[in-house]
């Protein structure tokens, strides 16, 4: 029997775009606590995903500070650390994700190196638009490694990134191979990705939506990894995904979509080595503005459910 999946969460009600951060409301921690459990109900304890920001060596004490706080409440956190810094300073980034995985590696789930290094036209929103991201997902990966076996820490170790339009001509993968080699392989406890189908890009249907899921997967293992000389025994993790509501975007329509993507991940799981998908996010930011990056909630900014909160719920007790 293969195992189940692992399902995540963005618990917060922020998103980040191409224009700058989508807030609303404040978080309402006793209600997020509260939906958490009950989305998860009486299976396996959902995996909750938190980010910080890294925007150079003058950053590294808050940013340090920052992460004490979060691991001092004993959530095991999937934390992503974003590289956002203008300066590039590699040396100094792996210095930091090193100094992380000394201090809380025995306390986090996983931590990420880098968040979509790849993509470069997001703006802040992601770290492809900063200098040296590539190579900081290389050497934070094994400068996080190195620790991590230095302390005998158990958090994994690993990257996100976003589907290529072409993985067969995309030059970020040779890089990879080239400056990291079979070190960098050897470095990583998942290799991860961020797929939004019918988000970002053009329209998908439903009927064409397993097919295009598949195929994201598919060029990820067969074709981005291979080219970065990652091997089949490294898991996947889809670590983001979602779909807004909003115009053209009915609530009902979400519930949909997200089950038809999680059923064609767990259908792919054994074969493609998949083993969490993380969802993105809880709450909307914001439910009275239109703009997408407002509403890719699964409850609205209230904390009302929308139904794809409860058809979440019902797959993570039938698959997790």
């Amino acid at each position: 029997m293969t195992a189940p999946l692992i399902f995540g969460v963005f618990p917060l009600g922020i998103a980040g775009g191409p224009d700058g951060i989508a807030a609303g409301p404040p978080d309402d921690f006793e209600a997020i606590g509260r939906m958490v459990r009950e989305l998860q109900g009486e299976g396996r304890a959902l995996l909750p995903r938190m980010y910080v920001l890294w925007s150079g060596a003058d950053s590294t004490a808050a940013v340090h500070a920052q992460i004490a706080t979060l691991t001092a409440g004993g959530i095991p956190w999937d934390l992503v650390l974003c590289y956002r810094d203008p300066a590039g300073d590699v040396a100094a980034w792996a210095a930091f994700v090193a100094q992380v995985v000394r201090r809380h590696g025995g306390r986090l789930s996983a931590v990420q190196v880098t968040g979509e290094p790849n993509l470069t036209w997001a703006g802040a929103a992601a770290d492809g638009a900063f200098p040296g991201a590539r190579d900081a997902m290389v050497e934070g990966v094994l400068a996080g490694a190195a620790a991590k076996r230095e302390t005998g820490g158990s958090a994994a170790i690993g990257f996100a990134v976003v589907p290529d339009i072409d993985p067969a001509v995309s030059d970020f993968w040779t890089g990879v191979r080239k400056s990291g080699g079979p070190s960098f392989a050897a470095a990583l406890d998942y290799a991860g990705i961020d797929v939004y189908p019918d988000v970002f890009g053009p329209r998908v249907s439903l009927d064409a939506l397993p097919g295009t899921v598949e195929r994201l997967l598919r060029d990820f293992r067969e074709q981005a990894l291979v080219t970065a000389g990652i091997p089949a025994t490294v898991p996947i993790r889809i670590c983001e995904n979602g779909w807004p509501t909003g115009p053209g975007r009915p609530e009902e329509q979400q519930a949909v979509v997200l089950e038809t993507i999680i059923r064609t991940v767990y259908r792919l799981r054994a074969e493609l080595n998949v083993t969490h998908w993380q969802l993105f996010t809880l709450r909307d930011a914001d439910s009275a503005k239109d703009d997408l990056f407002h509403r890719f909630g699964v409850l609205r900014s209230d904390y009302s459910p929308k139904p794809a909160f409860h058809t979440l719920r019902r797959l993570i007790a039938e698959l997790g």
